[in-house]
């Protein structure tokens, strides 16, 4: 039987990973339900009148608290990646990717049924706890569940699955962004729960979670399922000879233990890393786009925004569909180049596209503003997208992995808030001239990921954690080279590191 540790990706753990992705698609429908139907709620644009009891629009006369309406998801996202942590550690991934998913029903009952607005603020923060939980558990299971070259493929998952929701949820908006029915995009995101609520316990617990609390049983029947028809001797003695050796040294590690750098190996370079690409991939323009590329688009398409479906909007859906598709393909090009390339690739593409989209803002070339974000979409999909949800469990040993997850996905929230506040009035005053601040950040990304940022494609975990446990330093250089397996081989920290 061949070694379980070289097997590329099985369907056992495709199926587990897909069901425990729901909680990210649904993550991605929170974020898009506000796009497409921004101007029917903030600006009722198809009058005000009322449904019985419900009014057609909510009325939000200043940028700064639409924005604060769109950017409150991710305070919630944040405090539920904060929340879920010590509840990961105790009671597991399955058990968190369940019960988390139905406060998506509570959300969804206080976004359909809405009529003030801090009443729609605390329906967006509760569907926002829900997400962070589920996006800052699935990253880590994805880890757990998977052998090396299966995990250059399915960490990609995370931003597949987001994707997926914004592209539906952007699809059903064409038709349902009119008053009432903009009612039933925010009911349906309780639905989406509900079903993970459901079907998440048919997939299998995390045999590294297992084996961290002596369950040591189930933990070698839950790797046998993950890796059908391969010998887990060797995999499964690795996986309790590390835990052991981390049990000797320190129990599981808390965020703060982490930030003060409480640990048995030194973590900063890999907190580093963690937190700054969870950073670049906001302050790289993304979620303007996502947010508010209906707006972005109407002001060189000039649509009347009552006349439903405009064009910006149907461009728009377009948009998460392109970006859809280059999830997949980004997925796909993981499993052949190194992450390193991608990024910078990704980044710089995207300050190109940033400066284009600025040049045909200012010359009012309504093709060339459509095309740029088009791109900026896609290609943000190839690198930036999905990598920073993987890095924390490609470079931190398990003892820290669930703390290291959940600084990054709270720094990624953050900034998803900033971005969401200050983008209306940051574009109200530079006007044409905004993504010339996105063209700043991309570009500082790619000196970042050359400088700091090492390849982990094909590498174990724990190799990378020896290597790099030294302090923030330079990977540029052989001395910082972790070598990748290769069909049967195992994977091994050369001599010079």
């Amino acid at each position: 039987m061949v070694d379980s540790r070289t097997l590329g990706i099985t369907k056992y753990q495709v199926f587990c990973t897909v069901l425990a992705a729901i909680g990210s698609f649904n993550f991605g429908w929170n974020i898009g339900t506000v796009n497409i139907p921004g101007d029917v709620l903030q600006n009722c644009v198809t009058g005000h009148k009322y449904y019985g009891r419900f009014p057609s629009c909510i009325g939000v006369s200043s940028g700064v608290v639409w924005g604060i309406i769109v950017g409150c998801f991710a305070l919630g996202a944040l405090l539920g990646a904060i929340i879920s942590n010590p509840v990961i550690d105790r009671k597991g991934y399955k058990f968190t990717l369940s019960w988390f998913a139905l406060l998506n029903v509570v959300g969804a009952l206080l976004l359909s049924l809405t009529t003030k607005i801090p009443q729609f603020i605390i329906g967006r923060i509760v569907v926002g706890v829900a997400a962070g939980a589920a996006n800052n558990a699935l990253s880590t299971y994805v880890s757990d569940i998977t052998t090396p070259r299966a995990r250059n493929v399915l960490s990609g998952v995370v931003q597949f699955a987001c994707n997926f929701g914004i592209m539906l949820d952007n699809a059903c908006a064409l038709g349902l962004a009119p008053p009432p029915r903009w009612r039933i995009l925010f009911a349906l995101t309780g639905v989406f729960g509900l079903i993970n609520f459901v079907l998440f316990p048919f997939a299998s617990e995390s045999p590294k979670w297992l084996v961290s609390k002596g369950k040591y049983e189930d933990a070698r029947n839950a790797l046998a399922k993950f890796r059908k028809d391969a010998d887990v001797d060797a995999e499964f003695n690795d996986i309790v000879r590390i835990h052991q050796e981390n049990k000797a040294q320190t129990e599981d590690v808390n965020v703060y233990q982490v930030l003060r750098g409480d640990t048995p190996h030194n973590l900063r370079h890999q907190l580093l890393c963690v937190a700054s690409l969870m950073f670049f991939q906001q302050l790289c323009g993304i979620n303007a786009v996502i947010f508010y590329s209906t707006q972005i688009i109407n002001k060189s398409t000039k649509d009347d925004p009552a006349d439903i479906p405009t064009l910006a909007q149907i461009l728009t859906w377009v948009i998460s569909m392109v970006a859809l598709i280059f999830t997949f393909i980004g997925m796909v090009l993981g499993g052949y180049f190194g992450r390193r390339p991608l990024l910078m690739f990704s980044h710089v593409t995207m300050a190109l596209f940033s400066a284009i989209l600025v040049a045909g803002s200012v010359k009012d070339i309504t093709a060339l503003v459509v095309t740029m974000v088009f791109l900026f979409n896609a290609f943000f999909n190839l690198g930036v997208g999905p990598i920073p949800w993987a890095t924390a469990g490609e470079m931190t040993p398990r003892y820290a992995m669930t703390a290291m997850s959940a600084i990054g996905t709270g720094i990624g929230y953050t900034f998803t808030f900033v971005i969401g506040v200050i983008f209306p009035p940051m574009q109200d005053a530079w006007e044409n001239y905004t993504f010339f601040f996105f063209v700043a950040w991309n570009l500082a990304a790619v000196a970042f990921v050359f400088l700091f940022v090492p390849e982990t494609k094909d590498r174990p975990i724990e190799d990378t954690v020896k290597v790099h446990s030294c302090g923030v330093h330079f990977v540029v250089g052989k001395k910082w080279k972790v070598d990748a397996v290769k069909n049967n081989d195992t994977m091994v920290v050369p001599a010079d590191a």
